[in-house]
Order: structure tokens, then C-alpha cells, then sequence
């Protein structure tokens, strides 16, 4: 089927695409936002485009945060409202794309390399899959096959504060190693890291007394590429924990005096 036949439906909301998604079946494909890799296959008749489906809200509730899957980066910058959410992010990548790249696109092509989502694995997200009735982990969906499984919900639990750090070879690559660090209403502290394309799956720490260093030696055991050596990952990564605590540390301070 030519794109000059092609069939564009923008139905109003997700029960109407799924409906539509079911008549035309596999020649049928969802548009899930922006995009920066894009495709279509031979056999599609019919774009189903989810700009109005409702799944690009934020709000707010008892459970922390609620992010559609068609938010942009942009807009989930602003409603977390953490300013090393919006560093990472910046790395990553230019204001173009983090105005138009759409959450569920983000996540459906992520790896471990992301700084993005170094934090938000260390903000402890979960997400919600199309056709799927439970949240799970953002670390198992994005350790999984992704293919035809885009994300139509993440949550976020409520977080006092996140910290987040990275050497890279300038500050406009992506990371070498990068840490992020969370904390939780709970007092647990989770501790995400990055910069290899494999994705790892962090690890907790009970309280700020506890410094991690065993943990982040353990956690980046063997992960050398052509970037880097896993002994330069390891000593680079246990000074990123140091830093991304303390500066926690100096924000959970903050926030007390407030």
C-alpha cells in the first residue's frame, strides 16, 4: 500500500482506537507521538494517530506522578521539576527533540547509554503497557523485548529529591558512566547507573550513612566496551556516588530548613 493511499484515522479516544486497531488488525499502526526512528511497514493501510486518545496527561495524585505515554520529554521535565531530571536530559538530547520525542517512542528505544533514563530507573518507575491490565518495572520492561509493546502509562512514585551525575568524553557526548540516586518517601535510596548499552539494574541503600561503594564495584564488574575499561567505570563511578549522595544529602538538608 503507497503512503497516497494510506488511510489516517485520529479517533478521540483509546477505546476508539483499539476498536480500530482490532477491525484493521496487523495492517493497522498506532502513531504513538514523536519520533526519532520512524517506520512503516509494507503492508500498512492505516495510521492510527493517538494525539487526542487522552494519553498525554500529567497530573498529580496519591501515588506520585502519572505521565501518558504520549508526553514529551519536554513536559515531563517540567511537572518532575528537578533540576538534574532537566541536566540529564539536556545531554541527551537537543531542545528540537525533547520538545517532540514522545515518552513511549523514548522508552521503546532506550539502552543503557541514557542518562534519561538512568533517572528515571533510579526515581523508580513503573510502567503501564498497552492491552496489559498491571504496572511493572520500568528495568523489567526495558530488559525485555519491546517490540509491538509500547508504554501507555508511567507512574512515578513520590520523590523528595534526585541527584544525578556523569563523566563523558565533553560535556555534549553521551556518558562514560553516569549515577543517578533517589530517594524515596521511605528513606530508601535507589541507585541507578549508566553509560553502557547493556541496561543494569541498579541497586538500594537504607540511608545516606551507607556511602555504596561496594554496591557500584559489584554492579559495574565487566563492563568494558570501546569506551572504557570496567576499572575505569568502577573507580569513575564509585566518585560519581560519592558526589550524587553528597549533593542528595545537601538537598534533603535543604528541604528540612524550607
Amino acid at each position: 500500500m503507497t503512503e497516497e493511499k494510506m488511510q489516517y484515522k485520529r479517533p478521540a479516544s483509546l477505546a476508539e482506537a483499539l476498536l480500530l486497531k482490532q477491525e484493521f488488525g496487523d495492517h493497522a499502526k498506532f502513531l504513538f507521538g514523536g519520533d526519532f526512528q520512524p517506520k512503516l511497514e509494507e503492508n500498512l493501510e492505516v495510521l492510527i494517530d493517538l494525539q487526542d486518545s487522552g494519553l498525554d496527561e500529567v497530573e498529580w495524585n496519591e501515588n506520585g506522578l502519572r505521565v501518558g505515554g504520549l508526553t514529551t520529554l519536554k513536559s515531563l521535565e517540567e511537572n518532575l521539576g528537578l533540576a538534574d531530571f532537566g541536566e540529564a536530559l539536556s545531554i541527551e538530547f537537543g531542545l528540537n527533540v525533547r520538545n517532540s520525542l514522545s515518552l513511549s517512542n523514548f522508552l521503546a528505544h532506550t539502552n543503557g547509554r541514557s542518562p534519561v533514563l538512568c533517572c528515571l530507573l533510579a526515581l523508580g518507575a513503573k510502567v503501564l503497557e498497552l492491552n496489559q491490565p498491571n504496572l511493572v518495572s520500568l528495568f523489567d520492561y526495558v530488559t525485555s523485548n519491546r517490540q509491538n509493546r509500547p508504554v501507555i502509562e508511567m507512574q512515578l512514585p513520590a520523590q523528595n529529591q534526585l541527584a544525578f551525575d556523569s563523566v563523558g568524553r565533553s560535556p555534549k557526548d553521551l556518558p562514560i558512566v553516569c549515577v543517578a540516586v533517589g530517594s524515596a518517601n521511605d528513606g530508601e535510596i535507589n541507585v541507578a547507573v549508566g553509560g553502557t548499552v547493556e541496561i543494569k539494574p541498579g541497586f538500594k541503600m537504607l540511608n545516606l550513612d551507607d556511602d555504596g561503594q561496594d554496591g557500584i564495584i559489584a554492579l559495574l564488574a565487566g563492563a568494558e566496551d570501546e569506551w572504557a575499561s570496567a576499572e575505569y567505570r568502577q573507580e569513575v563511578g564509585g566518585v560519581l556516588l560519592s558526589r550524587t549522595l553528597q549533593k542528595l544529602h545537601l538537598q534533603a538538608g535543604n528541604q528540612e530548613a524550607k
